[in-house]
């Protein structure tokens, strides 16, 4: 289901307006209406109150209700208006005639009651944000929904990003690693780890099958074979081709033969000073100022070279292509990816106690602090609002929302004024 946008809600809106204009029409015409009717059975009671005796007791009701109807209707339209246009009645437009006063004083309720430290704090109290949080991120709509818009936002960011400046930075960082890492140091302390645990006879073992495989390849064997015989003294060409022919694939075929042996054979003679000048290097890389030299002077070559730079490039240059073609694919794996984590951040916050409640304990530290912050934003953000109506619309959207409810103020008037007269009637004719 698509999002709601302002435009969704615009014939809400209307639909919504129109239906308060209606009830507050329908309970103007109910009030006014039972104010009419009283008035009317008050003028018949009287008129023919010789008729029958309890004309009396209804002319006293009727008159009392319309004394109170009247009353009322003078004080709910004096709130928002001045009663049959006259404006030199005290006291009336109450409303529009203190806006802004109305308006400070509501600011200030609202961000003292509504956005107070303790109401806070026990809001989040009462609603467990963390709990809810996890029940909505385990929804896969839910985590689905966040996964695009972190996507979007990815993709909205990568848009702002100056290229020359990112290769730049990469290029820099690229270099600043490699001359801050101590390529001596780090190769003398793994080959001493690989000869502690033994492992470099592995490393040996490999070396060895992949240079003996290597060297009964055809291929290997026709290259030193031109070799041989273009290197042979020998005058005659036959002879040359010959020697030449016998001696690569001799030497190769020895060559493999011993390798082979060698890693055959764990107690090897050529096994044992492999051992003493690994040990021999190892040492030298961690101790001999000449070797640390050495590769230093490597590093910085290595750091400022240019094919380092261009490889940065061609390498940022595909990761950004590749990253774009997933940002806008519909089917995006890294949108996939962020909606599988959301998924399992919201399980684990489900399951995990302590996680919830370090998470609402972060909610009732810091949320307070944000909404003092912003607090007194709030209400004047709210006092200003109200002062940028004009008096005529600020009466209609009150009067839309709780004109219809002061209607039945008028209402009760009346029949709680009847009851009264009632009452006096009964006094004045007992007592």
């Amino acid at each position: 289901m698509p999002d709601p946008t302002p435009a969704d809600f615009t014939p809400r809106r209307v639909n919504d307006t129109e239906s308060k204009r209606k009830r507050l029409r329908v309970a103007r015409r109910r009030a006014t209406g039972l104010l009419v009717l009283f008035g009317v059975v008050y003028v018949l009671a009287t008129h023919f109150g010789a008729v029958h005796g309890s004309l009396a007791w209804v002319a006293a009701f009727s008159e009392a209700a319309l004394v109170g109807a009247l009353a009322d209707w003078y004080a709910v339209v004096a709130l928002f208006r001045h009663p049959l246009g006259i404006r030199r009645l005290p006291h009336t437009a109450i409303i529009p005639r203190n806006k802004d006063r109305i308006a400070d004083n509501l600011g200030e309720f609202i961000q003292g009651e509504f956005f107070s430290r303790d109401r806070i704090v026990t809001v989040i109290d009462a609603i467990d944000p963390a709990r809810r949080a996890a029940a909505w991120l385990r929804t896969p709509a839910n985590a689905e929904k966040v996964a695009s818009w972190l996507r979007n936002g990815v993709r909205n960011a990568g848009g702002l990003l100056n290229e020359d400046e990112v290769r730049g930075y990469l290029q820099r960082a690229v270099s600043r690693h490699i001359l801050a890492t101590d390529l001596a140091a780090l190769a003398g302390r793994i080959l001493a780890s690989l000869t502690r645990s033994g492992r470099h006879h592995e490393v040996l073992n490999l070396l060895l099958r992949y240079t003996a495989g290597q060297l009964r390849r055809p291929e290997l064997q026709q290259t030193l074979n031109s070799l041989f015989a273009e290197k042979l003294p020998l005058y005659f060409p036959r002879l040359k081709h010959w020697a030449g022919t016998k001696g690569g694939e001799f030497t190769a075929r020895t060559l493999a033969e011993l390798l082979e042996e060698v890693e055959q054979t764990p107690d090897h003679a050529l096994r044992a000073h492999f051992e003493a000048w690994l040990q021999e290097f190892t040492h030298a890389l961690q101790h001999d100022p000449d070797y640390r030299w050495r590769l230093e002077t490597l590093s910085r070559k290595v750091a400022q070279h240019p094919a380092l730079h261009r490889y940065v490039d061609e390498v940022w240059t595909e990761w950004r292509a590749a990253a774009t073609r997933d940002l806008h694919a519909p089917d995006s794996r890294f949108e996939a990816f962020l909606a599988r984590q959301v998924l399992r951040f919201g399980e684990v916050l489900d399951n995990d106690d302590a996680m919830r409640a370090w998470v609402n304990a972060r909610a009732r530290r810091y949320a307070p602090q944000l909404v003092e912050r912003h607090r007194a934003r709030l209400g004047r953000f709210i006092a200003d609002k109200m002062k940028e109506w004009n008096e005529s619309e600020l009466v209609d959207k009150l009067e839309l929302n709780i004109g219809a409810d002061l209607q039945y103020i008028r209402i009760n008037g009346a029949l709680v004024g009847g009851a009264v007269g009632l009452v006096i009637h009964a006094a004045s004719r007992y007592l």
